[in-house]
């Protein structure tokens, strides 16, 4: 089932050369190895947070494990035990469970008291998406348009044979029998999201340096997703999406560092919030302002209107 952790370690050796992405990839290789045939596939966890030392030698990690299967190893089992990453000895120093729900639970969870009608979408390291064109080579999409936030389904015959990203996931490790249907439906939910702006967090172009002296194009900064319904009431399929999305991060290189996001997601529905009764004497007197009368609404909507896109998010 997918689960979630958060180490904390410690470096033991003293060396000048940092961390290099590579290094990471060896080391959850190492912990969590693929099979030969699967070594170059997307992988079944993903490392979302760069490993740079936050002060005293000291590093945080987050680690995500994506298969229904159990992972083969528990990071909480190393905990004091040094593991060699290049020329590093991270010594785990704590392992923190913070996430643990199967496949099967979320894909067939009914709908929670309030609706999410939207999220805030925040990059927390960078984030690179690639295609390969028509001769093998990788090209970088730097803008981060909607159908690629999530990832994409491989279909081969009409049946799913792979896939990448938060979409990838449940293609390729939930139950079939759960998983088919519920794409499906994904694909009905993800064509009325629609993107805005985040006030504060443009999208701006960032470089990075990859292996064998190479710099890599990516995007740092956030986005709003909002799901347009049409005044009916939404299902889980939304919700669990964006659950994914923080879950698998975001682009080609998640499993050695980039492409971490979180998602914090925007409710609706008819909630009373008290406001403070106004200073002038003859003003109106209070009352409770309900959050989803016309007039927050409005502003709502203009907000989230500005900038469309064509298409669904749906590869």
């Amino acid at each position: 089932m997918p689960r979630r952790w958060t180490v904390i370690l410690r470096d033991r050796a003293d060396t000048a050369r940092p961390i290099r992405p590579e290094d990471c990839h060896g080391l959850l290789n190492h912990w969590w190895p693929q099979s030969e045939r699967e070594h170059t596939a997307a992988k079944r966890w993903a490392m979302n947070g760069w490993p740079l030392p936050l002060g005293n030698r000291l590093y945080h990690w987050t680690l995500t494990w994506l298969d229904d299967v159990s992972a083969p190893l528990d990071p909480a089992d190393l905990i004091g035990v040094p593991q060699r990453i290049g020329d590093h000895l991270l010594e785990p120093l704590s392992v923190t469970p913070t996430f643990e729900r199967s496949y099967a639970e979320m894909l067939t969870s009914e709908p929670g008291p309030v609706t999410v009608r939207g999220a805030e979408v925040h990059a927390l390291t960078p984030v690179v998406t690639t295609t390969r064109d028509n001769a093998g080579e990788r090209i970088p999409h730097i803008w981060p348009t909607p159908r690629r936030l999530f990832g994409a389904v491989h279909r081969s015959g009409g049946e799913i044979v792979g896939g990448s990203g938060a979409l990838g996931a449940v293609a390729r490790f939930a139950p079939r029998d759960l998983a088919t249907p519920w794409l499906e439906e994904a694909l009905v939910e993800l064509a009325r999201v629609r993107r805005s702006p985040l006030p504060g967090e443009d999208v701006r172009l960032a470089e990075h340096a990859h292996a064998e002296k190479r710099t890599v194009l990516g995007w740092l900064g956030g986005l709003r997703l909002d799901h347009g319904t049409g005044g009916r009431r939404l299902g889980p399929t939304f919700e669990v999406l964006l659950e994914l999305l923080e879950l698998s991060g975001i682009g080609k290189y998640t499993a050695q560092g980039f492409g971490a996001v979180r998602v914090d997601t925007v409710t609706g529905g008819r909630v009373t919030v008290e406001v403070p009764a106004p200073r002038a004497g003859n003003a109106e007197p209070n009352r409770p302002r309900r959050i989803g009368d016309r007039v927050d609404l409005a502003s709502v909507r203009s907000a989230s209107e500005p900038e469309e896109f064509g298409g669904t998010l749906f590869d």
